[in-house]
Order: C-alpha cells, then structure tokens, then sequence
C-alpha cells in the first residue's frame, strides 16, 4: 500500500512523465509516444482536484468545447495531440524546476540581492529593471523572490509601486528572448526548423530597445547613462546567466536536438555540475526540492496539455468545414498576422484568458495556412505576444507572482504605467517584426 502510494504521488507521477521524455528522445517510436500520452493522462487526472479554482475551470470549458466540435464534427484521434506533447514540456518545466532548485543553493543568488541592496538611489529603478530583466531570463517570475524583499524595505508607497513596476517591465519582457521561458517552448513546437539562436538574437535585439524605452519613459531622471552604469553595477549576475543560454544555444547549434531538446538535456547537466561543486549535501537538497517542486506545476501543464489537445481539433474542423482554406484566400498580410497573435492575445489576457490558450489556437490557424511570414518572426510575434500578456494578464503567472511577492493588488499591477508600456510596446513590436519580415521573405 505504501508503494502503490508513492508512486501515484503527483511528483512520483511527474518525474515518471519527465523521464518518459528522456526515453522518446533516445528511442523515438509509436510505443514511447503512447506510453508518454498515457502518463500524460495519468497526471492530469491524478492532479486535476488540487489545481486552481480558475485552473480546472478554464480546462473544463476547453474540454467541453473539443468535445461538443468532436461530437459534432468527428476526429477524436486529434485529441492525442495534446497529450503526446505533454511529455516534452513535463521535460521543460522539471528542468526549469531543477534550475530554480539549483539557484536557490547558489552563492550568486545571496551575491544578487546583495548587489540590489547596494545600488546607488539613481540607479534603483534602472537596476531593478535590468537586475529583474536578467534574472528572469532564467528564474522566470523567481526573479521576483530576489527584488520583492529589497523593494519591501522602501516606506514610500509611490517608490514601492515604481520600482515593483520596474521589476514587472523587466521580467514581462524577459520572454522575448529566454529559451528557459514556456513561450519559446511552445512556439517552437509549431514552427519547427528555425535556429534558437536566431530567436534569440531578433529577441534580444528587442528586449534592449524595450528596456531603454521603459527606461526613458518611466524614470524620475530618464539618461540611458544611468541605465547603463545600473547594469554595469549589476554585471555579477551576468555570467551565470550567460551560461545557461548559451550552452542551450550552441548544443541546439551543433547537434540535431531542437532548442527546447536541448534545454532538456543540457540544464540537468549544468545543475548537476553546479550542486556537486557545492558538496553532496547541496546536490541531495537540490535534487529533494526539484522533486517537491514538480508537484507545483499541474496548472500549466494541464492546460498547455487540453489547450494543445482543443487546437488539434480546431485544426482538424477547420479543415473539414473549409475554414482554413477561407482564411487562407484572405491573404492576409504579414503585417495583419503579426498584430493579430499580438492584439488578441495581449487583449485575452487583459480579460482573462490565459495566453497559453491564445497562443496555442492562434499558431494551430496560422500554421496551416500559407502566410508570407518567415518563421523567425512568427516565433518572435508569439514570444512578443506572450511577455505583453505576462505584464497586463490577469491570468498569467508573473502577474499572480508580483502579486504575492510585492504584496499589491493585481490592478497595481497591470494598470498605470505598466498597461501604458504595454500598448507602446505591443505597437512598437508589430512595426519591427513587420519590417524585420519585410527584409526576410
């Protein structure tokens, strides 16, 4: 009884799944795929009555509505798309689990908030954008356990909402160009055959022209000098950082794995590394908490998993009924797509829907039809689409997080200079993909 306890534990079940990935990637075959959807299922249905209340809401209507489009138009089997997928991302977020995990034991995490605590009153704000932005690239809204506690230490209510605003601009942006971030994940799923590091580089570009933008626009004293000294005094946090993405990037470079394989593979090795160095008393803490953490994310992968599984029958009836091929002779133009992924679902999560459903529907369409839009940049529409949404969604993790971290309310967050950045930004971005894809195709 005991056993048969442990293993239907959520995190024994998750690790199982996460493992199952590991064995698709090294033996590709109809047999793993199967035994990854049933492990799939398995989770889902074993986590399902712990989720969150707006959770398993969400994932009912979405059930509800591919089972009403399947009953009436057919195509059950499509369903399995979802649940075939959810072994890759169970790989992704225990990796991103594990690294949380890691970062926890690292000096370099004390060295941050040490840095942040440090900062000269003229580089506060410019320093919690960059340190949060930086830190977020790997941590996602972790970042904020770092910034929340310094920010929490100001008397001042309008200097507490400014620099909590910071952190938020920061980190929001911070999926522009993460490969440690869901929405790089998920995209590339769709449009496959694109290089991570050309993601990347088009990413990145934009982050920097949106970091300066915020910081011009939302400063007391708007000198991109100042920004500049504040990452400088922030340059600590740089190298680890920089490792981790880069050792993503190049082993997607020169090998065959996709960029979210090798995520998968390479972070468990550098975590590895990284917690040996510190002892075996750092490696088996590392290790129980990764496994203790992997109990927290049924939320995102139950409904990234019926969201995937909802969009392959979207997929599969718009085929049927011809819908595709309708859209298809609208010939839209690339300008039109760009500002669709962005507008809709940056609008859906200001409402309320959570951008894992956007995405996910949006790319199922735009995928099948041949728009003129090259597939670097309909990954960056969707990864611009996807930080817009984390700064003013009211469903989406990283404002739920700078809620609790920075204890505001949610319309502290999303409201004010923040919604006006993302308006700015959601406008400034359709312009440079638009010509970005101008150039390409």
């Amino acid at each position: 009884m005991f056993l048969l306890k442990q293993f239907t534990r959520p995190e024994t079940l998750f690790v199982l799944l996460w493992g199952s990935q590991l064995v698709r990637m090294t033996w590709p075959s109809t047999a793993t795929d199967l035994a990854g959807a049933v492990l799939a299922a398995a989770f889902i249905l074993r986590v399902f009555l712990f989720l969150r209340r707006a959770t398993i809401v969400l994932c009912c209507t979405l059930a509800a509505l591919a089972a009403a489009l399947i009953f009436i138009y057919g195509g059950p089997a499509n369903v399995l798309v979802g649940f075939k997928a959810a072994p890759m991302f169970a790989g992704f977020f225990g990796s991103i689990v594990l690294l949380r995990a890691t970062g926890e034991q690292l000096q370099q995490i004390a060295q941050a908030r040490a840095l942040f605590a440090r900062l000269k009153p003229d580089h506060r704000l410019g320093g919690f954008l960059v340190g949060s932005h930086l830190l977020a690239v790997v941590l996602g809204p972790g970042a904020y356990a770092i910034t929340a506690p310094i920010i929490g230490e100001s008397k001042v209510e309008n200097e507490h909402l400014a620099a909590m605003r910071a952190c938020h601009r920061g980190g929001g942006v911070a999926g522009l160009w993460s490969p440690f971030w869901i929405a790089m994940a998920l995209s590339s799923q769709y449009v496959p055959g694109v290089p991570l590091w050309h993601t990347m580089a088009l990413g990145i570009s934009m982050a920097a022209c949106a970091l300066t933008a915020s910081h011009v626009l939302f400063a007391p004293e708007p000198s991109v000098a100042l920004l500049w000294r504040a990452l400088r005094s922030l340059q600590p946090i740089v190298p680890p950082v920089a490792v981790c993405v880069l050792s993503v990037a190049l082993l997607s470079g020169v090998t065959v794995l996709s960029g979210l394989e090798a995520l998968i593979v390479s972070v468990p090795v550098l975590c590895a590394l990284a917690l040996l160095a510190k002892g075996r008393r750092a490696f088996v803490t590392g290790v129980a908490n990764t496994y203790r953490g992997t109990a927290h994310v049924g939320n995102e992968i139950s409904i990234l998993t019926i969201s995937l599984a909802l969009g392959g029958v979207i997929r599969y009836v718009f085929a049927e009924t011809g819908t595709t091929d309708w859209i298809g002779g609208l010939d839209l133009p690339a300008a039109a797509v760009i500002a669709i992924m962005i507008g809709a679902t940056s609008l859906g999560a200001l409402i309320g829907v959570h951008q894992i459903v956007s995405v996910s529907l949006l790319l199922s369409v735009f995928t099948d039809l041949p728009v003129r839009v090259a597939g670097v940049v309909l990954i960056e529409s969707t990864l611009a689409a996807w930080s817009c949404s984390s700064i003013i969604g009211l469903s989406a993790i990283m404002v739920g997080t700078a809620t609790a971290m920075f204890h505001v309310t949610p319309g502290q967050v999303i409201l004010g200079p923040n919604l006006k950045f993302a308006v700015l930004f959601a406008l400034g971005a359709i312009l440079v993909l638009a010509g970005v894809n101008a150039l390409l195709v």
